[in-house]
């Protein structure tokens, strides 16, 4: 089951890799302007192609360490929702990775986010960040959420990773 999972997981990271570099990821609605407040579409900087293979690395680690720690600990499986909620992660990550801090969403969502050095950034690094953390792994394990979307961006020096949880 679980090679089963990681073999999902990288096809889909591949898949969405292949996908954003074809059509590129939205980052605004029709309007043209921004759903995340001081940001417009153009501030961040969509690293090169092999920066953005690492980072698709890091969300994938990330994806199948969620689905293994639930597995685990015997909590429901979560599905990644690619679309809703793994765009709203990706902007979210991309905004903080531009503004440098974690702020709270002003969407009302559950989400967790953490910030690593890029030398020390891995998947398995944030999520054993976030198992330090009561706050964080509660929400991992709640058994309420089936649905998450991860978003992964790099600026400052820094990876940001963030995760949307929705039922």
């Amino acid at each position: 089951m679980t090679d089963l999972l990681s073999k999902l997981g990288m096809f889909l990271s591949v898949a969405g890799l292949v996908m954003s570099l074809i059509t590129g990821v939205p980052r605004a609605d029709d309007s043209g302007s921004s759903d995340l407040p001081g940001q417009t579409p153009s501030d961040y900087e969509v690293p090169d192609l092999d920066r953005q293979s690492e980072l698709e690395l890091i969300r994938n680690d990330v994806n199948l360490a969620i689905k293994h720690l639930r597995h685990e600990e015997g909590a429901p499986p979560v599905l990644m929702d690619p679309v809703n909620l793994q765009l709203h992660a990706q902007r979210w990550a991309e905004h903080t990775a531009v503004t440098g801090r974690q702020d709270n969403s002003p969407q009302n969502v559950t989400m967790i986010q953490h910030s690593l050095p890029e030398a020390g950034a891995s998947g398995h690094a944030f999520v054993d960040a976030w198992l330090h953390s009561q706050a964080h792994t509660d929400v991992l394990l709640d058994e309420r959420y089936t649905f998450y979307g991860i978003g992964v961006a790099v600026g400052h020096g820094r990876v940001w990773v963030a995760v949307q949880f929705s039922s």
